[in-house]
């Protein structure tokens, strides 16, 4: 009776913290209650490449699967796409009631505290160190730039990893089913990097534990969880099979696949460029702004305000208003990193909680933990430490899919919060051992708290305050008097935090001392460490995610407002044609696709050929005809600006938007939708493909790899044909056209992006083969006479994927009942059986 009391009062406190969870992220998120939304970047961005397939969706109630938006026409597996076969991420429509970016924080808060509970922590210690580890400045960070499909992805790591310990530990059935679903929905919430960095440090947990296993004669039982959590994942990987079958798909062919080019350098890999690869690598020091967040210097646009030696500097100079604005956004970043927008800080308490666990904790839990941080630490070094990253690009599988390497540290910060909590555990647990823990406590408070005390005292330690991109100020017209001034403020803030980490370590430690002591109760100690935590965490989070990055819920979700250019051309109703955007940099924009179809866009993703395509003639031709715009000075100059600019032409470039607050530049040489040619050019690979497309005339001829040739065989040239086609009919993923030939098979160009895998085309309702022309387009011989073509987008990956996801789902849902029949079944026998007994 008294256990299932305690039980029910545990539930109640249970929902209580549940509450206190949802109270602490509406808090944070206010905005929110005023019916706000957030105002990110690539929230934005999303909006405008996935407007296309928004208004299909909402028009036909189907899915386009595929684009013309953006980079001429892509699919839309990794943008936008809904995967009806999933029964299981339907569950999380379910919370979708409650909007983001509050829900994710409260799925942080919340399945970090179930797997607190899971491995049979205390309630109130749980819920500070979910607290702890939901306030982490990494989440924040990506949240304000709108990298919500991350953010939703990592909300699902602790339930994984609390499953994969469940079934080790305890349970094998349920756990496995508790990491079936869980990986299920981590899956589902779509960023295959960071899922994929959870699974290395399940793969870690794993080997772990088969050590543990054959030191402790337990191999047999650890063979069995093994084998069921094996089948979870298959289950969780079958549930999502439609978005992975087509990602996978698709990826062959993205920027993440391999080129056909011949590699110039050893830079090249069957995914990534390791270059691209690893450009955003921590390097030592900035490894340490999990500790001290302004180690280097914190973000590019950094507020300091009147206490900054900048801010002196200018309002000595320049006067004060012009001080109190630039000392608002100081570059104050000064490490290798190309750019950073913030510091990715884990807090001071946890930091030193987790130093305490390394002197406390024991078993195998305390060993695949150090093994998760040593792992993602050295990782997220990238390129300084090259011989080992090269390794993992060149022999890991899929890690040349995936770049800015030091988002690993995902891993290292869950790892240390669960280090931290498994240490206050222990702590409780043993409170007899008071001297062994006391000296336990000292060293640690003398390695954390020493670390940050010498940092504070002796900020020069850190470096020189110097960084690459200081060249950009000073060629801006920054003299060395204001350079200075610059770093010394970086100094300063370096100095502050360590001084304040320092603090909060030692409140910290003088807490633990005090309970050690038996001076104040585990409560008490518990509401200081969350209030050291708060105190901590949320000034920083708030300098790079708060209330001003919210707007009205209407001007979020129409970010783009349509210019003069814009209106103009939206005035032309022809069914397809493709604007190019000068006015912005065309190929890091998504407001072009929101209104038109565009030749540049914001993804990724974009398909490889196309980026090639953009480095090899696009941007070249973009050069060329920005230098003739600026020489124009007649009317025939401005008609003979798209001379030559082959690709361009071919790509249907009929509008050029050069200035947005006046009408578009108007291309006559635009090909149209589709054309014929009077000539082919075969080439052997790839690296002729490309290079034949130098100075060619589109309207002409057509360069086709020699491996179509079976395809083409039957075309023929008739010179007094004068063959047209004109497209009909235009949807994302369906496109009509009439052609007329009157002599001959020639060879039709479709103005439209080649991807094998989907696109059919149809002549006269029988399907027929198409090839691809000049290195990106469709092409297809048309016989004579008169006759309809179509192009559908039908991949197969979609249709069988979602039947595969429907199926799996079906399975994991019958094997959840059969197991909960088995447990309620044999529970009812107990409590008969022990009724009987009395």
């Amino acid at each position: 009776m008294m256990t299932k009391i305690k039980a029910n009062r545990n539930i109640f406190i249970g929902f209580g913290i549940i509450l206190l969870f949802i109270l602490i992220s509406f808090t944070y998120f206010s905005p929110q209650l005023e019916g706000k939304q957030l105002d990110a970047h690539d929230l934005s961005t999303f909006r405008g490449g996935a407007k296309e397939l928004s208004d299909h969706r909402a028009e036909t109630g189907e899915e386009a699967l595929w684009t013309n938006s953006m980079f001429g026409g892509m699919p839309s597996f990794l943008l936008s796409t809904k995967y009806p076969g999933n029964l299981i991420a339907k569950v999380q429509s379910a919370i979708e009631v409650v909007p983001r970016p509050a829900r994710y924080l409260i799925l942080m808060f919340s399945l970090f505290f179930v797997l607190t509970l899971l491995l049979k922590v205390n309630l109130w210690v749980s819920a500070v160190g979910a607290i702890a580890y939901g306030m982490f400045s990494f989440f924040f960070v990506i949240i304000d730039s709108g990298h919500m499909t991350k953010a939703h992805t990592l909300t699902y790591m602790a339930l994984v990893v609390g499953g994969v310990l469940l079934a080790y530990k305890r349970n094998a059935f349920w756990g496995s089913l508790l990491a079936a679903f869980s990986l299920s929905w981590m899956l589902s919430a779509n960023h295959p990097q960071m899922t994929y960095y959870a699974g290395i440090m399940v793969i870690i947990i794993g080997l772990t534990y088969l050590v543990a296993a054959i030191k402790e004669k337990t191999l047999p039982a650890f063979l069995k969880a093994s084998a069921l959590l094996v089948v979870a994942a298959l289950l969780a990987v079958g549930t999502n099979f439609s978005r992975l079958s087509t990602t996978y798909e698709y990826g062959k062919y993205s920027m993440r696949g391999e080129s056909e080019l011949t590699p110039q350098d050893d830079n090249q890999t069957s995914g990534l460029d390791k270059s691209y690869i690893l450009d955003y690598s921590y390097d030592l020091g900035e490894a340490m702004t999990a500790f001290i967040p302004r180690f280097k210097g914190g973000g590019m646009a950094e507020p300091l305000g009147e206490e900054s030696e900048v801010y002196q500097f200018f309002a000595k100079n320049q006067g004060k208003a012009q001080a109190r604005q630039i000392s608002q956004n100081l570059p104050l970043y000064w490490g290798t990193q190309p750019i950073s927008s913030a510091p990715f800080y884990y807090g001071a308490v946890l930091c030193f909680l987790f130093v305490l666990g390394l002197f406390v904790l024991k078993g195998k839990d305390k060993w695949w933990i150090v093994a998760v941080v040593v792992v993602s630490f050295l990782l997220s070094l990238g390129k300084n430490l090259g011989f080992l990253s090269h390794f993992m690009v060149d022999y890991f599988p899929f890690y040349n899919k995936f770049r800015d390497v030091k988002n690993i540290i995902v891993i290292q910060q869950f790892a240390m919060a669960l280090m931290g909590v498994l240490a206050v555990k222990e702590i409780y647990l043993n409170r007899e051992n008071q001297k062994e823990l006391l000296n336990k406590l000292k060293y640690s408070w003398f390695i954390v708290g020493g670390l940050a005390l010498v940092f504070a005292l002796l900020p020069g330690l850190a470096g020189d305050f110097r960084t690459p991109s200081d060249l950009r100020l000073v060629q801006a017209g920054w003299p060395e008097q204001l350079m200075e001034a610059l770093r010394a403020d970086r100094r300063m803030v370096l100095r502050t935090d360590a001084f304040k980490t320092f603090l909060f370590v030692s409140i910290a430690a003088g807490v633990i001392w005090l309970y050690l002591k038996q001076k104040i109760k585990a409560t008490y100690a518990l509401l200081i460490w969350a209030l050291l935590i708060f105190v901590d965490l949320w000034p920083v989070n708030k300098r790079y995610l708060n209330n001003d990055d919210f707007v009205a819920a209407r001007k979020a979700e129409v970010p783009f407002t349509p210019s003069v250019a814009d209106q103009e051309i939206l005035k032309d109703k022809s069914l397809e044609y493709r604007v190019l955007n000068l006015s912005v940099s065309p190929f890091n924009d998504a407001s072009t696709s929101y209104f038109h179809h565009s030749i540049g866009g914001y993804h990724g993703a974009k398909m490889k050929r196309y980026q090639e395509l953009i480095e090899f003639e696009i941007s070249p031709e973009i050069q060329t005809l920005g230098s003739r715009l600026q020489q124009v000075s007649t009317q025939a100059d401005m008609d003979a600006v798209f001379d030559g600019l082959g690709v361009l032409n071919m790509l249907n470039t009929k509008y050029v938007i050069y200035n947005p607050k006046a009408a578009p530049l108007f291309n006559a040489q635009a090909l149209g939708n589709a054309w014929f040619v009077k000539d082919i050019k075969l080439v052997q690979n790839a690296d002729e493909e490309i290079a034949a497309l130098e100075g060619f005339d589109p309207t002409a001829e057509a360069i086709v790899d020699e491996r179509f040739s079976d395809a083409i065989s039957l075309v023929s040239f008739s010179p007094g044909n004068q063959p047209v086609i004109e497209l009909k009919e235009y949807q994302p993923n369906y496109l009509k056209y009439e052609a007329t030939v009157g002599e001959g098979t020639p060879l039709a160009v479709f103005s439209e992006i080649y991807y094998p895998k989907g696109w059919n085309a149809y002549l006269d309702g029988q399907l027929v083969e198409h090839v691809r022309a000049n290195y990106v387009l469709r092409a297809m011989p048309v016989p004579q006479g008169i006759h309809e073509i179509e192009f559908k987008f039908e991949p197969q990956s979609y249709v069988i994927g979602n039947r595969i996801s429907l199926a799996s789902s079906l399975i994991l849902i019958l094997a959840l009942l059969a197991v909960g029949f088995v447990e309620i079944k044999k529970k009812t026998k107990n409590e008969e059986e022990t009724s009987g007994e009395a």
